[in-house]
């Protein structure tokens, strides 16, 4: 599949957090491999910079993930996406890390740490998990090996807390900056 098309796909109308969550077969996240875009309710974030949704007025850009990072992983769209993006714990998740680091006042969030990790309570995790599915929406495509074009899939999305593959965003030093206060808060 090309990049055009992969991002044509990425930006349809969002699926909210709990249909995203249904079976593949009844339009929910696909496992299989691909990409995967977060868009966040306009508002929700105001420090970070719009990124709007081409249709939906109500939507902006937030983050731009591949599943697999590479031949050898098995993870798909859906594992990633459900199983680390809206579930486990934020050392899990690169965006969920990052959406902690933004939230850590609004939520009343206090990073622990864990061995080398930074992680959150479980109370906090499943404050975190709601707000994502109250203010989040996602969309995907498919793609058999989304890490030959994840670069180019990112620089023409823009997305604002995509750190990898987007430093020259103008957010990036802002997100690196709060992620690194918020690893500095870790008891």
């Amino acid at each position: 599949m090309s990049v055009q098309v992969c991002l044509e796909k990425l930006r349809t109308r969002p699926a909210d957090c709990v249909s995203a969550a249904l079976p593949a077969a009844d339009g929910g996240l696909p496992s299989e491999a691909g990409f995967y875009a977060w868009w966040v309710v306009r508002g929700s974030l105001p420090e970070v910079p719009r990124c709007p949704h081409p249709s939906e007025p109500t939507f902006d850009l937030l983050y731009v993930g591949i599943a697999p990072v590479s031949a050898t992983s098995g993870q798909t769209i859906r594992t990633r996406a459900i199983g680390n993006h809206l579930g486990g714990n934020i050392a899990a998740s690169t965006f969920r890390f990052s959406l902690a680091s933004l939230l850590m006042e609004t939520l009343s969030l206090h990073p622990q740490r864990k061995r080398k990790k930074v992680v959150l309570s479980r109370d906090e995790n499943q404050a975190l998990g709601e707000w994502q599915r109250t203010h989040l929406g996602s969309t995907w495509c498919e793609q058999a090996d989304p890490w030959a074009i994840e670069a180019q899939v990112i620089a023409a999305m823009g997305p604002p807390l995509n750190l990898a593959s987007n430093s020259a965003h103008p957010f990036y030093s802002t997100m690196r900056a709060a992620r690194k206060r918020f690893r500095a808060a870790a008891v």
